[in-house]
């Protein structure tokens, strides 16, 4: 009720807000907007089809404009700047809390008009990615039917009909890089299938020397209920160092500097902490040179196994089972999810997982033991 009430208000806000957004009337010619606010784990899952649209004869002939999520921008600028013309930057934050950022935002976006908008995200929000795609004066805009795991329905309803075209999408819970698939091959009408999860292995020059064998223990995670404790990490990494010898490598943002230091204070080992201290970029460098990463649910796991790495083990309270975890064995054959104590009894049956946290689990992470990670890790590494 209060949520309901709350996102009217919001409505209504924007709504005044909107009065304000002068839109172009001119089209610039051949132009395309590509737009993907989602977070870099959503990228990363998304980015490989940008060449599919850059390639495709419909498409091929457009200027390709990303709009895209402010914190993957050196990111994207690295790997992407083959198949994109523009970048425009949005910060999410600024623009949902922020009136004069979003106002003086839309009015940027909306300076240019567009041949063609497209908003591939499954998952759309109608604050965001659909309020962006009505201001913007396009001659055909473009957007999945998608779900309602961001949205309301009444949003849904609404926001509909601020595209021309909405491309089909099936109903069952499918893992996002699939999903992906399914937009661009319904957009383009063929088969994709040669595309393929990947991210261009490159290094950069970091301001630290790494280790000659480490694994890396990702601490952070969006949300505070995906994070598993700091003392189990501190018993891993105790138990890696120990029974395999690694020394170890811990990242994250720095809002887990305490945990961080916490970790390091404890641990006897040899330790390099990089916790609030690398780029995106920098970190895939990391990642790439590890033997071993022990993540919560979060990007570091997915550019992992965008670079291919071969040990790669995934704390996960289930939220979102099936759509981020776990991966088709055709996309990665290395990523292995310790699943908390009530989803791992129910493995067999896929459906009722997906049914039951497809979109939220309350389960305590901190309900998977070290012992259950332990046990994952050796069974993996004793048959390599």
């Amino acid at each position: 009720m209060i949520s309901n009430l709350k996102n009217i208000i919001k409505f209504f806000t924007y709504y005044l807000i909107d009065s304000f957004i002068k839109q172009s009337k001119v089209i610039k010619p051949n132009s395309l907007l590509l737009i993907r606010l989602d977070a870099i784990g959503d990228y990363i899952l998304f980015r490989n089809f940008i060449k599919s649209l850059r390639n495709d004869k419909k498409y091929k002939k457009y200027s390709i404009t990303l709009l895209g999520n402010e914190t993957w921008r050196s990111f994207a600028e690295e790997h992407d700047h083959y198949f994109v013309d523009n970048f425009i930057w949005l910060d999410r934050s600024r623009f949902t809390k922020n009136i004069f950022y979003r106002i003086k935002k839309l009015q940027e976006l909306v300076s240019c008009g567009y041949e063609i908008v497209i908003n591939p995200v499954y998952s759309r929000e109608f604050f965001i990615g659909d309020n962006i795609i009505k201001h913007i004066n396009a001659r055909e805009k473009i957007g999945s039917a998608g779900d309602l795991s961001n949205i309301k329905k009444w949003q849904k309803k609404i926001s509909d009909n601020y595209y021309d075209t909405l491309i089909p999408s099936r109903a069952e819970v499918m893992f996002e890089f699939e999903r992906n698939k399914e937009f661009f091959e319904n957009l383009f009408d063929t088969k994709l299938d040669m595309i393929k999860l990947n991210l261009d292995k490159i290094q950069m020059r970091l301001r630290c020397e790494l280790p000659k064998k480490y694994a890396i223990l990702f601490i952070g995670a969006n949300d505070s209920n995906r994070k598993w404790s700091i003392e189990k990490f501190l018993e891993a990494a105790n138990y890696l160092n120990r029974q395999y010898g690694y020394d170890i490598v811990l990242c994250s943002t720095s809002t887990d500097n305490k945990k961080a230091y916490k970790l390091e204070k404890s641990y006897n080992g040899k330790l390099l902490n990089l916790v609030g201290k690398t780029s995106l970029r920098e970190l895939s460098t990391v990642i790439l040179n590890s033997e071993l990463i022990l993540s919560n649910e979060t990007s570091a796991p997915h550019i992992a196994a965008a670079l291919g790495m071969r040990n790669i083990f995934v704390i996960s309270n289930g939220r979102s089972y099936g759509r981020f975890t776990p991966y088709p064995k055709d996309i990665s054959k290395n990523f292995h999810v310790i699943y908390h104590p009530v989803m791992d009894k129910n493995l067999d049956n896929h459906r009722k997982l997906r049914n039951n946290y497809k979109f939220k689990s309350n389960l305590n992470i901190d309900d998977i033991s070290f012992k259950m990670v332990k046990g994952r890790i050796d069974a993996v590494l004793t048959n390599e």
